[in-house]
């Protein structure tokens, strides 16, 4: 079921800690896939926080937040597959997005629609970072107030 715009705002912007506090395992070079339970510091909503590293390529890497299971809030796809937008979309309509990109629910289009980090301010500095800040960064924005460690291996 859809979600108002305001209600998927409230939703991302909501204080998220992490259920359990096992580290964050982060493959350098091996994919991963794979979900953490995020809940709301009022105990009031749940959410997945999801940190996926390409298996054919492994430079892809994709960092996503849902409400209620299925609801995708956020997603952060550093070197993916290139994006188009719906010819409807308020944001570079039917235009192709590059290949790291950022998506936002937004009422009537769900996730579908794509930004460019450079249109986004304090995301540029991503295009050339590593994944794990890119990590920190984006739990940050997904109003996630604090983490586990990150575990890195290769």
């Amino acid at each position: 079921m859809p979600l108002t715009q305001a209600e998927a705002d409230e939703l991302l912007q909501m204080p998220k800690v992490f259920v359990d506090n096992d580290p964050i395992e982060f493959s350098l070079a091996e994919p991963m896939d794979y979900d953490r339970v995020l809940r709301s510091t009022d105990r009031r909503e749940e959410f997945l926080l999801t940190i996926e590293r390409g298996r054919r390529k492994h430079i892809r890497l994709k960092y996503q937040t849902r409400a209620r299971r299925v609801i995708v809030l956020a997603r952060l796809d550093l070197n993916g597959s290139r994006h188009k937008n719906p010819p409807e979309s308020p944001y570079k309509p039917a235009e192709w997005i590059n290949e790291t990109h950022f998506h936002l629910y937004r009422e009537g289009f769900e996730d579908r629609i794509a930004y460019e980090l450079v249109d986004m301010p304090g995301w540029s500095h991503l295009l050339s970072t590593d994944g794990i800040a890119a990590l920190e960064r984006f739990m940050r924005f997904c109003g996630i107030e604090q983490w586990p460690s990150i575990q890195t291996s290769l």
